[in-house]
């Protein structure tokens, strides 16, 4: 698939042609996001990895609908701790695994804002 650009040139996917983030995309990410999109996680955007939501080896594509900023910390929960992410009409959800809620150490879901109005 070929990039598809916005009016201003950034570049909303670049589909599977490719796993990492390009320059413009991490830019129009970071000003969306504003940092690590996990709730109450005020780590700055310097400081996050550009998340697939779908995971590219499950098929995700490189897109702005498809990422999310995340700190280490909460990039790893979602990888190793088997954390599921997915998009809403406000932004992503994240859910802890069903181990991590019947053992005490979540309470359930968690809504993250992907808006610019989350505050920051």
């Amino acid at each position: 698939m070929s990039e598809v650009s916005m009016n201003s040139g950034q570049p909303l996917s670049v589909g599977r042609a490719r796993r990492t983030i390009p320059a413009a995309m991490r830019r129009a990410l970071s000003l969306r996001d504003r940092g690590c999109a996990y709730p109450g996680c005020d780590r700055p955007p310097e400081w996050t990895d550009a998340h697939h939501i779908r995971h590219w080896a499950d098929g995700g594509e490189t897109a702005l609908s498809n990422l999310v900023l995340l700190c280490r910390l909460h990039h790893r929960r979602v990888h190793e701790e088997g954390w599921k992410l997915s998009r809403g009409p406000a932004g992503a959800v994240a859910q802890a695994p069903v181990a991590a809620l019947s053992s005490g150490l979540q309470t359930g879901r968690r809504k993250v804002m992907l808006s610019s109005s989350r505050g920051r």
